[in-house]
């Protein structure tokens, strides 16, 4: 019974030396099982240049001002453009300009009868340049976001017959518009320096005269007067490439 209870208490001993060695050396910073990572937080700041693609909508209200006349055209294609920016993070708080250049598939008019039905109109946005703030919210890998600034789009304007002579061209103009746009989207961190996002944008253009000139001998005639107001509504996806990246964060 002694031998027992001598076994017993050497146990306890041995125990409760063990328990405060492994207490001590987890108090020392001793981990023992492998290494933390830590994750740098997220920083949105930099210059960043990138591609975008999508799809647009737009109308374009066409008044023929010699003659009192008006149509309107609808037409919606895909576009494709650049763009190139600057920002910088506040906090949460991310501020910056940018600027976008689109271009359309311009084989895409869309058509309405003119006023004179003898004679089909065309109409189309051939490009849109722009260039505007941004204001964004960082939520660490993610980005929501308001723009909106200045923009000028490049418009095209055809006639073509419908009788006697189905679709020759009988006079034509190009017009460009200043205007504005706003809108919003948003962005995700996918890897360190690339971001990918959609964003959405409503532009509004103001009237710009012009004359339209004949395509049918003798060419290059002025015909009438043509002014031409639009809206455009469009989305794209976007993916952007940020200088400045920080390095992956150390092992502790």
């Amino acid at each position: 019974m002694y031998k027992l209870s001598k076994l017993a208490a050497g146990s306890v001993i041995m125990a409760t030396a063990s328990l405060g060695c492994a207490s001590a050396s987890l108090a020392d910073g001793y981990e023992p099982r492998g290494k933390v990572v830590y994750e740098r937080p997220t920083d949105w700041s930099g210059v960043y240049f990138g591609l975008h693609s999508g799809y647009q909508w737009s109308s374009i209200e066409q008044r023929f001002t010699d003659f009192g006349t008006r149509d309107t055209v609808d037409t919606a294609t895909a576009f494709g453009g650049g763009h190139i920016g600057i920002q910088h993070q506040f906090g949460a708080v991310v501020l910056g300009v940018e600027g976008n250049f689109d271009t359309m598939f311009k084989e895409m008019d869309g058509d309405t009868r003119c006023p004179n039905p003898a004679l089909r109109c065309l109409g189309r946005v051939d490009d849109i340049w722009s260039v505007g703030g941004r204001a964004g919210w960082a939520a660490g890998r993610w980005m929501p976001y308001v723009t909106g600034g200045y923009a000028n789009a490049g418009v095209h304007f055809n006639t073509q017959t419908t009788v006697a002579f189905p679709f020759l061209s009988t006079e034509e103009a190009r017009t460009r518009n200043n205007g504005w746009y706003i809108g919003g989207g948003v962005e995700w961190i996918v890897s360190p320096g690339w971001t990918a996002g959609i964003e959405y944008r409503h532009y509004d253009f103001d009237s710009t005269g012009t004359r339209t000139f004949s395509t049918q001998p003798p060419q290059g005639v002025p015909v009438e007067g043509l002014r031409q107001d639009l809206t455009t509504d469009s989305i794209s996806a976007r993916v952007s490439w940020k200088f400045g990246r920080e390095a992956p964060a150390p092992l502790k």
